[in-house]
């Protein structure tokens, strides 16, 4: 074999391969360091990109529990106002029970019809102050029907329709479909229809004397209730085919909309909305009532049975609420759990196989130190050949 001292090969390649261990040896400290696989691009494009999506999939579903969270106690703070005006309510039961006795004269109701009006005035108080963060949560939350556009409304007397509730509905104009003989009605926004059969509702075509039914197109969110020939609190009565052509305005409101989930999707966000509980309002709406005399008493005690089933349908809801973003916080703790164990398989270090490897780097280094040294064996024979 010929000796040469102007290219070293054995040099050259044991110095390439301890520049690639130490290279190879730093990348596994990194690892070691940070506690991820993957600490950029050049270590793997693929698991960087799936990584990154997962903890901002991770962090979405973070900040929707905060948001969920933050949901349950807003409606527990209108559930707290709720239980005050209940408690108010069969307050003033009791003294209008008490004003319909023939025991008391007029003058002795007149007291009790003043205290009657400070009790409307205390629930009134309570709307108002029922706020979470400068929103006002019991004097209408989310969106509500406009009663002054709504042509299903302002023409009461002969559309025979009572009041309208809304329970997550979207914002926009209802068409009202309702032609003689076919005992359904049917109401659309443009983008969902639904149609319901009104069949024992109605007899004849007509809702049944002194009552009301409900009609609830649960897809639409809309709850329609109609009234018959002198029913309580009624402007006109029902007769089949008398709400065609009629529409409800659903006006866009403050709140009533929870995002829970980590996307712009329907399915990630809850859409509720709180009636106005105030004395005037559609669910309350004592405004009016006075137990001055005992007539009047006697007909308001009915009226607050009805004010008191309508508040109780309110409150159920908002525990039926309250229990679904209960049922999500759990859902979501478990699919950040999930998504956490899957990330970390793409992500985290295997500090077991690092460790190995850094030691076998380790024990490679030192032997290719040692073949580096070797190396200059043959320069050194060289060099000897030219000693005379």
């Amino acid at each position: 074999m010929a000796i040469s001292i102007a290219s070293n090969i054995a040099s050259l390649r044991a110095s390439n391969d301890l520049s690639q261990i130490d290279m190879d040896s730093a990348s596994r400290r990194a690892r070691l360091a940070s506690g991820h696989a993957v600490n950029s691009g050049r270590e793997g494009s693929a698991q960087l990109s799936i990584s990154e999506g997962m903890r901002a999939e991770i962090g979405g579903l973070a900040q929707g529990t905060r948001n969920t969270e933050n949901a349950l106690n807003l409606l527990r703070t209108a559930e707290g106002g709720m239980n005050e005006i209940s408690s108010i309510l069969i307050r003033m039961r009791e003294i209008t029970v008490q004003a319909a006795t023939g025991v008391l004269n007029d003058s002795n109701r007149e007291v009790l019809d003043a205290d009657f009006g400070q009790l409307k005035r205390q629930i009134d108080q309570i709307v108002e102050s029922s706020n979470y963060n400068e929103q006002i949560l019991l004097g209408g939350f989310g969106n509500q029907v406009d009663a002054n556009s709504s042509t299903a409304l302002t023409d009461a007397a002969d559309t025979g329709v009572q009041r309208i509730t809304l329970s997550a509905t979207q914002s926009g104009t209802y068409t009202i479909s309702d032609r003689p003989d076919d005992n359904e009605i049917t109401i659309g926004n443009g983008v969902t229809t639904q149609t319901v059969n009104l069949g024992s509702r109605t007899v004849d075509g007509q809702v049944a004397f002194g009552t009301s039914q409900v009609v609830n197109f649960d897809r639409l969110g809309v709850s329609v209730t109609l009234a018959g020939e002198q029913a309580e609190n009624a402007a006109g009565a029902y007769a089949d085919g008398e709400l065609h052509g009629k529409t409800i305005i659903i006006e866009e409101g403050t709140g009533g909309s929870f995002q829970l989930g980590r996307d712009a999707l329907s399915a990630d966000r809850l859409e509720y909305d709180i009636p106005d509980l105030s004395t005037k309002g559609q669910v309350l709406d004592i405004s009016n009532l006075s137990i001055g005399t005992k007539d009047g008493a006697r007909s308001t005690i009915l009226k607050i049975d009805q004010t008191i089933n309508r508040l109780t349908g309110v409150r159920a809801d908002v525990g039926a609420v309250s229990n679904r973003l209960t049922h999500t916080l759990e859902n979501t703790a478990d699919r950040i759990e999930r998504v956490n164990a899957s990330e970390s398989t793409v992500r985290d270090t295997d500090y077991a196989w690092e460790t190995s490897h850094l030691a076998k780097n380790e024990i490679l280094r030192q032997s290719t130190a040692a073949v580096f040294g070797m190396s200059m064996v043959s320069t050194n024979m060289a060099l000897s050949l030219l000693q005379f």
